[in-house]
């Protein structure tokens, strides 16, 4: 369970009870959390690679470099931005079908410091015109394409490479994982939880706050994670985090 953010409260009014849990902080630096998104993201890639050859497209695991005139990871990054919009405008075109064109990004960070983009997409672009559009475009000359059969090529893929750090030097609210806006979801449950409304909570005023209320309206506390009822806060014991790092998904 992830240490580093605050809690989650709801009110359930139908058994009259504050439920309590932890959130999230959904950061990469958090090593609950970096599993847990890992996980998410293998699945989302498995997924996304299954329906795109169940509907008959060519799905390809391709890798990208960076200029190398570029020597850090916060320069290719800078670089990558303006470089993909040319590139993927370019990949839409020679896709014929912009409309059915799905890509899913992660990026690396090579042995040499720099950065290198791994991608899974439907473009069927073979390696010849992917090395001369990545370099008009900004890009490195050096790049592969292998073609993948199943989803669980593509879940081992992303696996391996959000498991790698990213090092120190990457920019602020840098995305770890990028998709196409089509690209496979995986849905929410539908429960009675998700139904409730949940106020985030970071501070131990807030969190003595709730349980005056909840001693007023004669609503229990209940600890979602541990699966039973307390009757008092120890306010010191919680260790609530305030969470600055949300941003990064």
């Amino acid at each position: 369970m992830c240490q580093k953010a605050g809690l989650l409260i709801a009110a359930d009014s139908t058994k009259k009870r504050f439920l309590i849990t932890r959130a999230n902080c959904d950061t990469w630096t958090c090593e609950e959390c970096k599993k847990r998104m890992s996980q998410r993201w293998s699945m989302r890639a498995s997924g996304g690679t299954r329906n795109m050859i169940s509907e008959g497209e060519s799905v390809d695991f391709v890798t990208v470099t960076s200029h190398e005139k570029l020597k850090t990871f916060s320069q290719c990054s800078y670089v990558w931005s303006s470089a993909w919009a040319k590139l993927h405008a370019r990949l839409n075109y020679a896709h014929k079908d912009a409309n059915r064109s799905q890509y899913l990004l992660v990026p690396e960070r090579h042995r040499d410091g720099r950065m290198h983009i791994h991608a899974l997409w439907n473009f069927d672009v073979g390696l010849s015109w992917l090395k001369t559009n990545a370099r008009q475009c900004g890009l490195g000359y050096q790049c592969d394409v292998k073609k993948l059969t199943n989803g669980l090529q593509a879940s081992k893929y992303v696996s391996k490479y959000l498991s790698k750090s990213l090092g120190d030097d990457v920019p602020k609210r840098f995305r770890r994982v990028r998709t196409s806006l089509r690209w496979y979801d995986i849905e929410a449950p539908d429960n009675a939880l998700s139904s409730l409304s949940w106020t985030y909570v970071t501070t131990n005023r807030q969190m003595n706050d709730i349980y005056r209320v909840a001693t007023l309206m004669s609503y229990d506390m209940y600890d979602v994670a541990a699966g039973c009822v307390f009757d008092d806060i120890d306010l010191d014991a919680l260790e609530i985090y305030p969470n600055t790092e949300r941003v990064i998904k």
